[in-house]
């Protein structure tokens, strides 16, 4: 009875975290930059506002812990690859989970000295990712995304090898080489302006949770 009411009162939290934007944006010139958890509302959003801004040619992932809906996700990472547009990691930006998803949808991928990425496997509540056979159809929309996005899935199964699904693990300098994660060398650290204000606090608040 335990496990059915906590099962219960985990879908009542998502539902209640699906129903609000989670995604915060905020458009400068050519940039969209983005903060928040991705959840069901996030694709329809961040839709909208590249609708309303044609001239948004990069989004720029700030502080992003996550998604909590894949399937939209996974969605509006094709939507931003059909659309040509460029992914930017600053100096500060931590992005785990699905929003290293969201990255690796840029038709170019860069990012800042200092930035961090965490990826870990996924669970379905019963099994973990790996329990599955490789040719699984669980699989199977994972697979394509990384197949459409860099041309293989390698780094699909290195994120499910390195950490479980209620862990994280942060890339090394050496594993963000080694998977087509980057289409350019790592910059210098730049010096504008956060454009979100509790940033800095975010970030710390994201780092000690995951």
């Amino acid at each position: 009875m335990s496990l059915i009411l906590l099962a219960g009162c985990e879908h009542l939290m998502l539902l209640r975290m699906n129903s609000q934007e989670l995604t915060e944006t905020k458009v400068d010139g050519n940039r969209l930059y983005l903060k928040g958890l991705i959840n069901a509302k996030s694709y329809s959003q961040i839709k909208q506002v590249i609708h309303d801004n044609p001239q948004l040619d990069t989004l720029v992932l700030t502080v992003m812990p996550g998604s909590i809906d894949d399937e939209v996700n996974l969605k509006m990472c094709h939507f931003i690859r059909q659309q040509g547009l460029h992914t930017y990691l600053l100096h500060n930006s931590v992005i785990a989970s699905g929003a290293v998803d969201l990255f690796m949808s840029g038709v170019s991928r860069e990012m800042e000295e200092g930035a961090l990425l965490g990826v870990h496997s996924w669970s379905d509540g019963v099994n973990e990712a790996l329990d599955y056979p490789k040719d699984a159809e669980e699989h199977a929309p994972y697979r394509f995304f990384y197949q459409s996005m860099v041309g293989n899935d390698e780094f699909y199964w290195f994120t499910l090898r390195a950490a479980k699904a209620d862990d994280i693990h942060w890339m090394s300098d050496a594993e963000i080489k080694h998977y087509p994660v980057l289409t350019s060398a790592v910059k210098k650290p730049s010096a504008e302006a956060p454009v979100f204000a509790d940033l800095d606090a975010y970030r710390e608040e994201v780092i000690s949770d995951e």
